[in-house]
């Protein structure tokens, strides 16, 4: 009957399987997927990568977590929806351990354990599952639970049968979350094999467990490089040394225009910039949420103001995505604040829900002056995407293009 399933498992649902380019690195019996493209970790990071390092050391195993320079987030293997993810090992080698670095996500919603629903709407657990199929026809598989936020359960773990997860500390990914060593030691670790499959939780339900890096133990041979860890430049992202911007025109066509981000402590989510969004060219997405205490994000740049008799401050605004439950734009409270020496005035504040329009704030006052200029977003909390979902969390993002100074000389 096992054999059945797990060829009903495969017949069904999409496998990522990572061929092209896939490259591992080696030291003494340990290999570690390298992120020298996506075709692994093809899922983007839920936050910002933090790390110094090309490789960090858990509990005595090496994980590599950065790949190439232009990587600004951990890169995670695809287990959304029901993706089965396909180890990229070469068939008939023997593999004694694997080894993950992973996050919780969206654990199993209420509807399937009305208990759960004690902690919250949809964020509780996942089940992440490793299914050794060997050359001989038979298989093995091993799971473990992972947890996500408000648990908080420390430094603790969990064992059974050769699978294993610990606490191994705080999640740079998300705050306010836990960092896991999981492990999976091989049922059958002299049989060769022909496949390893990775996936979490249940068919057709909604949970993903984030894993940004493996690391397998094999006394085998197969195409590697030699580990060679790498140290990166931790980037300053304060606006206080930023030398104050001339310019009077921002439209974020490239990228951030040299404009900083930042949130508050209570949130894990980054502003996001868009190659486009609807029918434009670069837009910056600044997120908020409001469950679980006001959670906010910001953009923000020091400015030189031209010494103009009137100055307004003049951006484009557009809600993040439609309900088609409320058939109404998703809301989010923005605010647009000028800091200067004993100064920190609201300028513009404004629950919005709408398509793109033009919006503007007088900032005359502070004509001829070098200022901090933060457009800062906070959740409306009056919409819901779909029955299933809060309206104090869902799409509150603030779509934000086009920043100019118009004004009076």
């Amino acid at each position: 009957m096992k054999k059945i399933l797990f060829a009903v498992l495969i017949a069904l649902f999409p496998i990522t399987v990572s061929w092209a380019s896939v490259q591992w690195e080696k030291q003494g019996n340990f290999y570690f997927l390298a992120k020298n493209d996506r075709s692994s970790f093809s899922g983007a990071g839920a936050g910002g990568n933090k790390f110094g390092t090309k490789y960090v050391k858990y509990e005595g195993v090496d994980f590599l977590v950065r790949g190439q320079e232009g990587w600004k987030d951990y890169g995670r293997v695809d287990l959304t929806g029901d993706n089965l993810f396909s180890l990229p090992i070469k068939p008939g080698v023997k593999i004694e351990e694997l080894h993950f670095l992973a996050g919780g996500n969206y654990g199993n919603s209420y509807k399937n354990d009305k208990l759960l629903s004690l902690y919250g709407d949809n964020y509780f657990y996942a089940v992440l599952t490793v299914i050794f199929s060997y050359e001989n026809g038979t298989y093995k598989s091993r799971s473990v639970p992972v947890f996500w936020d408000w648990f908080h359960l420390g430094q603790r773990e969990w064992a059974k049968d050769g699978a294993r997860i610990k606490n191994v500390g705080n999640n740079p990914v998300r705050k306010d979350c836990s960092m896991y060593h999981i492990s999976f030691s091989n049922p059958l670790p002299e049989e060769p094999l022909k496949d390893i499959i990775i996936t979490d939780s249940w068919i057709s339900d909604f949970p993903f467990s984030e894993v940004f890096a493996i690391t397998i133990k094999s006394g085998d041979t197969f195409a590697s490089a030699a580990k060679e860890d790498k140290q990166y430049p931790i980037s300053v992202n304060s606006v206080a040394k930023q030398t104050p911007d001339t310019k009077t025109e921002w439209l974020f066509d490239k990228g951030f225009d040299g404009w900083i981000s930042g949130s508050s402590q209570n949130w894990d989510a980054n502003v996001d910039w868009q190659a486009d969004a609807y029918q434009r060219k670069g837009v910056v997405s600044i997120p908020a949420c409001n469950w679980g205490g006001d959670k906010f994000s910001w953009i923000e740049k020091k400015i030189s103001l031209p010494n103009w008799g009137s100055i307004k401050l003049q951006f484009l605004r557009h809600s993040l995505v439609y309900s088609e439950l409320v058939k109404r734009w998703s809301d989010g409270l923005l605010k647009v604040i000028i800091m200067a020496p004993g100064a920190n005035d609201v300028v513009y504040e404004k629950v919005y829900s709408a398509d793109w329009q033009l919006e503007s704030a007088d900032i005359s006052r502070y004509a001829g002056k070098v200022v901090v200029v933060r457009f800062e977003n906070h959740a409306g909390g009056n919409v819901s995407l779909s029955e299933t979902t809060s309206p104090l969390c869902d799409g509150e993002d603030a779509l934000v293009d086009d920043i100019k100074l118009i004004g009076v000389k």
